[in-house]
């Protein structure tokens, strides 16, 4: 029998974007540091915090894989007392990097690393270890191109094959260029001259993202927190700094759903410049990127025939997606904990760092999960000597945020940025508070069946009698396009032939083919 396949030169019909591999790596850094002797001497730990900055991914082609690395820079800040019992911090920093074989050959790669845990051990006056374990979420994109099945040897073929047109969703994503913004600012001591700043920290958080053509809006504001002490007293002074900036975002229109997020990557802060000892001066560096997406509608074939020939015809199923929520939003996080420690009469500062985030979807409701540890710093009651030393203490705080979401089968990337932390006593209870700002993406899944092969019979055209009547009686799930299949003919006969008001079977009782 004579067959001709429609498999060959066939030409590009539409390009799918779809999600290629979400894995998760941990991987831990190990490393000694020494301290410089301008450095006070450790004597307690009271805390040790640790911030992942991501700086570059290198990808390579493996054949049938690609092979992913990357690496950045975890840096530390060290919070101690020294043999004075004084309040002391230092900045420490090292690198990390990762490993990955990925299936296929991804377009896209997103990689959010965070810190799982930390552990600081002083193994000598000036000397530290610290372990931390890092965890990558790897989120790789791959576009494919669908390609139209059917490719007629003449155009008097194509006059007899019928087309059946599925519409595909997909989505568009891009990276947004990354920018530096860098602020100067001073905050006034109050005529405390003599106070000198012990520990600084600084958070950016993004309010608002908006897109406009060729480029993406962003509201938000960096936090900078510094406490300052002479070892018998102290002060914590703070800022807040507006953010607004452009972001170049080629391609992008009005329409486009944003993400983005922001961080610190470098503070430097001192209490002496132009000969003014009465302010503190600091210089904050942020990084600002995110991406923007936009669901857009492509068409391929989903079924054919031929109304001459017969035709036969085989179908898959492939996995599309489209984004479904993009957006920075915040909810706040309040608790209380009985006092672990009773000897702690004033606070002093109160560090929070987020850990074990997850995310859930059921019945259309999606819950961003996680914990905060708040690290509360503070000062004991004096002993029979007035003295007063500095504890810490650590409580989990647990955190819910329930949002709307439309999607059966959906895959979401979270990034979190939190609001410098507030904490207070009452009795023998603190009451911690946060304010969470998430920057939150959301892809949906869903299969569709479309033509996979179509296979031409030349010899076997159908032989039509034109005296012959046949009368045809649908059913409620009948439908047209499937009745024109099975007859060899077309919709359009039908409905003109019938005079039909419309191409539904629905209330037809009867119909001549």
């Amino acid at each position: 029998m004579n067959e001709t396949s429609l498999n060959s030169q066939m030409p590009k019909k539409a390009t799918l974007t779809s999600i290629n591999s979400d894995t998760v790596l941990t991987h831990e850094v190990s490393e000694e540091f020494s301290l410089p002797d301008y450095v006070p001497e450790v004597r307690r730990v009271l805390h040790t915090r640790a911030t992942a900055l991501p700086e570059g991914k290198f990808i390579s082609d493996t054949g049938s894989n690609t092979s992913l690395e990357f690496d950045g820079t975890v840096t530390y800040s060290v919070v101690y007392t020294d043999d004075e019992g004084k309040l002391c911090s230092t900045p420490l920093s090292s690198n990390y990097d990762g490993h990955t074989v990925l299936t296929g050959h991804p377009d896209t790669v997103f990689i959010d690393t965070s810190v799982e845990s930390v552990v600081c051990r002083v193994t000598a006056k000036r000397r530290l270890v610290i372990k931390t374990r890092l965890k990558s979420r790897i989120l790789s994109f791959v576009d494919s191109v669908i390609e139209e099945n059917i490719n007629p040897r003449s155009l008097a073929d194509e006059m007899y094959i019928e087309r059946k047109m599925k519409k595909l969703n997909t989505v568009s994503l891009k990276s947004i260029f990354m920018q530096n913004i860098r602020m100067s600012e001073k905050f006034d001591l109050s005529g405390n001259n003599d106070l000198a700043p012990i520990m600084c920290d600084a958070q950016m958080i993004i309010t608002e993202c908006k897109a406009h053509t060729g480029s993406v809006a962003v509201r938000g504001h960096v936090n900078v927190q510094c406490i300052c002490s002479n070892g018998d007293k102290e002060i914590t002074v703070s800022k807040s700094l507006p953010v607004y900036e452009e972001l170049e975002a080629e391609g992008a229109v009005p329409t486009d759903l944003v993400r983005c997020l922001g961080r610190c990557v470098s503070l430097s802060i001192s209490n002496e410049q132009n000969n003014d000892t009465s302010s503190l001066f600091f210089d904050v560096t942020c990084e600002i990127e995110g991406e923007f997406y936009r669901n857009e509608e492509n068409f391929v074939t989903g079924d054919c025939y031929s109304t001459k020939y017969e035709t036969q015809t085989s179908y898959k199923t492939i996995d599309t997606h489209s984004v479904v929520l993009a957006k920075n939003t915040s909810f706040s996080v309040n608790d209380k904990f009985k006092r672990k420690d009773s000897s702690i009469e004033s606070i002093v500062y109160v560090i929070c760092d987020i850990s074990n985030e997850k995310t859930e979807y059921k019945n259309g409701k999606l819950s961003l999960l996680g914990k905060i540890n708040a690290s509360i710093i503070g000062k004991s009651k004096e002993d029979n000597d007035s003295c007063r030393e500095y504890v810490s203490e650590l409580y989990e705080i647990p955190f819910r945020y329930d949002m709307g979401c439309e999607g059966d089968d959906i895959t979401s990337r979270v990034n979190y940025a939190m609001s410098l932390t507030n904490a207070s006593y009452e009795n023998d209870k603190f009451c911690i508070s946060a304010e969470m700002y998430p920057s939150i993406s959301v892809f949906a899944k869903s299969p569709v069946s479309i033509l996979d092969s179509a296979l031409i019979k030349r010899d076997a055209e159908f032989k039509k009698d034109a005296s012959c009547v046949r009368v045809f009686f649908p059913k409620d799930c009948d439908i047209l396009w499937e009745v024109a299949k099975k007859f060899h003919t077309t919709e359009r006969k039908i409905v003109e032939d019938n005079s039909l008001p419309s191409y539904s079977l629905e209330n037809v009782k009867s119909i001549i083919i």
